[in-house]
């Protein structure tokens, strides 16, 4: 029995192995804080992700992105599964964290995590367009009035596999 579940993982981590690509991204970013579009902030992200492919239309695709807007500068991990509903267009969801590393201002958080929605396209010769946007679940800022501010963040951009 053991020999029969330690070869069904080494073939199961085969076929997985086959399917996984690497690949480079960045594009736009914006933020919004809360809701309040009439303070959009703008800024740019660039990382490197994996793709791991899934039998059926499913990918899993971490990332590790280095957003700057303004003068804030975090790490973005997004988490994403993306459902191909159409050969080359897909659905994506998942969670996002972040992870500020130069804010000096007691009143923010550094740790956040939130969950993401967007949309994708594999284009050709490896490259593709994402755009997602993702909703922060915890408090970003911590407001002296008790009010809940959410960070909650817009990518658009293009990505390659490698």
């Amino acid at each position: 029995m053991n020999r029969l579940i330690l070869a069904f993982a080494i073939m199961l981590f085969g076929t997985m192995n086959a399917q996984i690509k690497f690949g480079i991204n960045g594009g736009f970013s914006s933020a919004v804080v809360s809701g309040k579009f009439d303070n959009l902030t703008q800024g740019y992200y660039a990382g490197v992700f994996s793709e791991i492919g899934i039998p059926g239309a499913l990918k899993l695709q971490p990332a590790l992105n280095y957003v700057r807007i303004d003068d804030d500068s975090y790490f973005q991990v997004p988490v994403m599964m993306k459902f191909y509903f159409v050969p080359k267009v897909n659905v994506q969801v998942g969670p996002q964290f972040a992870f500020r590393f130069n804010d000096s201002a007691s009143k923010n958080n550094t740790t956040n995590f939130g969950a993401a929605v967007g949309l994708g396209a594999d284009l050709f010769s490896g490259l593709l367009f994402e755009a997602r946007y993702a909703f922060q679940l915890n408090e970003a800022f911590k407001s002296p009035s008790g009010e809940k501010l959410h960070f909650n963040i817009f990518n658009v951009g293009l990505g390659i596999r490698l």
